[in-house]
């Protein structure tokens, strides 16, 4: 059976941008740890699975920096100073390659009358990234028009807490049922989400997570199959 929603709310990482490869290599280069950039793309969604694994607390990237150098073949014996040397530039900025097919799957969202918002753990910033970089704005402007966009960092609780979510569905005065929350995450999205009542989807391009007891989705044009 399709699912039904009036609208979508996106998680960001994950779903919109990950850390920018070209950033993340000068960096483990600089530290002198060899890696296979060709394994960056999965690394990313093993490193989100590594911290499900872990239900590591939010924005604490400890475990998804040790599942990230696991993913792109650093050494064993290297990871503690790749790892330490992310951490270290691991901001909110670093945040802007495009997950592939993101951009023209939130245009298509939106070209099909869904109304968008945006619930993300952040650091109070996140706005600023996507309208800098065009993707989405509240109102008008170059990127895709969305209604609100919920961050952490401004809410002062972080997902899986519900409020993070009521913020997005209070501001689109919807029941929680008739929205979908897409995000990367199995603790803090799948679940979080479906705690407060939202439908839920996991994007996990690489079918990276086994769990058959939530939907999955590859691109964001997907959700489009669902209406």
């Amino acid at each position: 059976m399709a699912q039904v929603f009036d609208a979508v709310s996106l998680d960001v990482g994950g779903v919109l941008v990950v850390p920018d490869h070209g950033r993340l290599a000068d960096v483990l280069t600089s530290a002198g740890v060899a890696y296979d950039i060709k394994r960056f793309g999965v690394g990313h969604y093993l490193a989100m699975a590594a911290m499900d694994e872990a239900a590591s607390g939010p924005e604490v990237f400890t475990d998804y920096l040790a599942g990230f150098v696991a993913a792109v073949g650093v050494a064993q014996a290297d990871r503690l100073v790749a790892h330490d040397a992310l951490l270290a530039v691991l901001s909110t900025s670093m945040w802007c390659q495009p997950v592939p097919g993101s951009r023209d799957g939130l245009r298509a969202l939106a070209a099909a009358g869904l109304r968008l918002a945006v619930t993300s753990n952040s650091d109070g910033t996140v706005a600023d990234l996507l309208r800098r970089h065009e993707w989405l704005q509240v109102g008008e402007g170059p990127g895709v028009s969305v209604e609100v966009v919920t961050d952490s960092g401004a809410v002062g609780v972080a997902k899986p807490d519900p409020r993070v979510f009521e913020a997005t569905i209070g501001a689109l005065d919807l029941p929680a049922g008739r929205i979908l929350h897409i995000g990367d995450g199995v603790l803090y999205d799948v679940h979080g989400g479906a705690a407060v009542g939202m439908q839920v989807a996991h994007m996990d391009p690489f079918d990276v997570c086994a769990s058959t007891d939530h939907r999955h989705i590859r691109t964001l044009g997907e959700v489009l199959d669902w209406l």
